[in-house]
Order: C-alpha cells, then structure tokens, then sequence
C-alpha cells in the first residue's frame, strides 16, 4: 500500500510540474513575447489559440500512439516536443519560431494529458479510484493558478529556463513512476469488449463538454458580467478567483462521494449545485459575501463534471481503450471550452446581463434530466 501511495505521489508530481508550464505560464509566455514585438491584438489571439488547435487536431492519433508504444514511450514524446518548443523560445523571436513552439507544446499538452490522465485511472484501484482521481484533477487546477507565479521570479528568458528545468523534472518523475496495471477490473473489459467505447461512456462525454463550456465562458466573461453590476474589477477578479478554489478544492470531495455512492450520484449532485449557484447569482446579483459563495460552488461544480468524466470513463472502460475514452473525454472538454466563451458573450449581449447566467442553469439541468434517464435504462431489466 505505501508503495502505492509513492508511485501515485511520482505520477502526480510529474504530472503537476508539467501542467503548470503547459497550460499555466506558456501561454502568459507567448502573449508577452508577441506584445514585445508589437503584434496587433488579432495576431495575439490567433498565437494563443494554435496550441489548443493542436490539440484538437493530434487528439485522434493519441489512443493509437498509446495502444501502440506504450504510455512511457508516450510521454517520452511529450516531453521531447515540450522540451524542444521551449528552447525555440531562446532563439531570435520570430513569428514562425513562436507558431512553432505553440505547436509543440500543444502535442507535448495533449500526449502527456492523455497518457496521465490513463494511468491515474487505470493505476487506480476501484474502491479508491474517485478520491484518487479527485485529487489529481485537483492539482491539474493548482498547476494552472502556480504558472502565474514563475513570472515573479525573472525576466521572460528567466522564466523560460525555469519552464524547461521543470518539465525535465517533470519527466524524471514520470519516468520513476511504476506504469504496471495492477489494478485492472480484466472482468469489466471482458462483459463490455463488443460495446462502443462512445456509447459506454456518453454521459460522461456530455459531462466533459458542459464543464468546458461552464469553465472557460465563466474565466472569460464573469468580469464583464460583473461590472455590469457595479463592480470594480478587483472585485470582480476576486470572484473569479472563487470559482477557480472551488474547482480545485472540491474535486477530492467529489471523487469521495462517487467512490461512495457513483459518479451517476455525484454528476446529478454537480447539475443541482450548478443550477443552485445560478439561482444564487440571479436572486443575490448585489451581494459580493452571497456571490462569493456561488462562485466557489460553481466552480468545483463546474470542474467536477470533468473530474467525474474521467471517473466514469475508469469504472467503464480499461486496459486498451482507456486512451480513446480519455481522448474524447479531452477533446469533448475542448470543444466545450471553444464554444463556451463565444455563445455565453453572445447571450450577454442579446439576453442582457443574466443571460450566460441562465444558460449555465439550463443546460446544467439538462445533463441531470440526461444523467437520470441513462441510469434509469441501465437498470431496466434487458
């Protein structure tokens, strides 16, 4: 058991070192080189974009990769390509030199994403598979907040070395990691092996998209929704800030619970509490103590539809095809990230300043209708 807890202790830090430069401070790192050299806005944005286009682009490749080199070979991938689109950024900065390193880090993004986030589930044994999972997805939460925090310590070349000494520990770490699948429900493979893995797995590809949509619609848009109400934009960021401690430190919690009483469970319980925080935001808009709290519950029920994804996707599926249901799981999340910010601002501006509001509700109470209606199938006698 304690053997356990140090190999998941190794898997975590690895994983953890490589969030914080991957989505945590890279993307601060290529916005400041670009405003160095005096790019127009649109030209900040599209750079921005490139690596989650990658993203979207190599995710499905992944579960090949994985089913055909192995999840270590995988993250050897992923770390050679982080590796060698940060050193591009201690070369003359150019516009083809920063769209090349956005590229590689999003391959290096998307093989370590998926590689981790399999191993988690699959390293994992049943009776504490949530917790676990829980906590890791916590600490992909902490690793965004901690990336900020490098550019205190140096100038932007500074924060470069500093970015590639800790993706190298990263890999050291990862590498020490004990990647034999002790725990595998071989049962579970077998009685769902002529099952699609889409179809196993469809709430939890529901989930993922709603929990992109609520989580990078509500880092972009809360501000202006906000000061709509009066509200300063320190104030306003501090109620942001709210919803990003509540999607870290709610994930354990919320793994707790699904390992306790299923993810089934514990997703109807995130929906309630999405549709909850929106009634609280709505009915106590001039309320900074009130909307503090519903951020707080909006975020960890926001980022637990996620966590819980990929909780579902490890009770249904293992072994093989565990790459694929993390991949889709990854893209779903992706695609719901992509269109959160641009349906939410055009609600905002056509259904006034509840409008992103309501729609969080809406749909939030949607994926619980969808939740019930798929457990109440499962148990109806075939």
């Amino acid at each position: 058991m304690r053997k356990d807890y140090l190999n998941f202790a190794v898997l975590f830090t690895g994983s953890l070192l490589f969030q914080i430069i991957q989505i945590g401070s890279f993307p601060i790192l290529i916005v400041q080189l670009l405003e160095g050299g005096a790019y127009e806005h649109f030209v900040i944005g599209l750079f921005a974009a490139i690596s989650w286009i990658s993203v979207i682009v190599l995710s499905p490749f992944v579960p090949g990769l994985i089913a055909r080199f192995g999840e270590r070979a995988t993250l050897h991938a992923a770390f050679i390509t982080s590796l060698a689109g940060l050193a591009l950024l201690l070369a003359p900065v150019g516009l083809a030199c920063l769209a090349a390193a956005s590229i590689l880090l999003g391959v290096g993004l998307i093989l370590r994403w998926i590689a981790c986030d399999t191993l988690v589930a699959n390293l994992s044994p049943r009776a504490t598979r949530g917790r676990l999972i829980g906590l890791h997805e916590a600490l992909m939460g902490f690793g965004i907040a901690l990336g900020p925090i490098l550019f205190t310590l140096g100038d932007l070349r500074a924060v470069t070395w500093l970015s590639i000494a800790a993706i190298v520990v990263g890999q050291a770490c990862l590498m020490l990691t004990d990647m034999r699948f002790a725990h595998q429900d071989a049962e579970e493979e077998t009685a769902t092996a002529g099952t699609s893995v889409y179809r196993l797995i469809v709430v939890a590809l529901a989930a993922a998209l709603v929990a992109g949509f609520i989580e990078s619609a509500s880092i972009a848009l809360f501000p202006v929704h906000f000061g709509h109400f009066g509200f300063p934009l320190a104030e306003a960021a501090i109620l942001v800030s709210a919803f990003g401690f509540g999607g870290t430190l709610l994930q354990p919690p919320l793994g707790y619970i699904a390992d306790r009483r299923g993810y089934a469970f514990a997703q109807i319980l995130c929906g309630v509490a999405i549709a909850c925080a929106c009634a609280a935001l709505i009915a106590f808009a001039a309320n900074y103590m009130v909307l503090l709290a519903a951020m707080f519950l909006l975020g960890g029920a926001g980022g637990g539809l996620n966590t819980l994804a990929v909780i579902e996707a490890g009770n249904e599926l293992n072994g093989a095809r565990m790459p694929a249901a993390m991949t889709a799981i990854a893209v779903l999340y992706t695609v719901g990230g992509v269109a959160g910010p641009i349906l939410s601002a055009s609600l905002l501006s056509a259904a006034g300043n509840f409008g992103m509001v309501l729609l969080f509700g809406t749909i939030s109470l949607m994926l619980v209708m969808t939740v019930a209606l798929h457990a109440a199938r499962r148990m109806r006698p075939s």
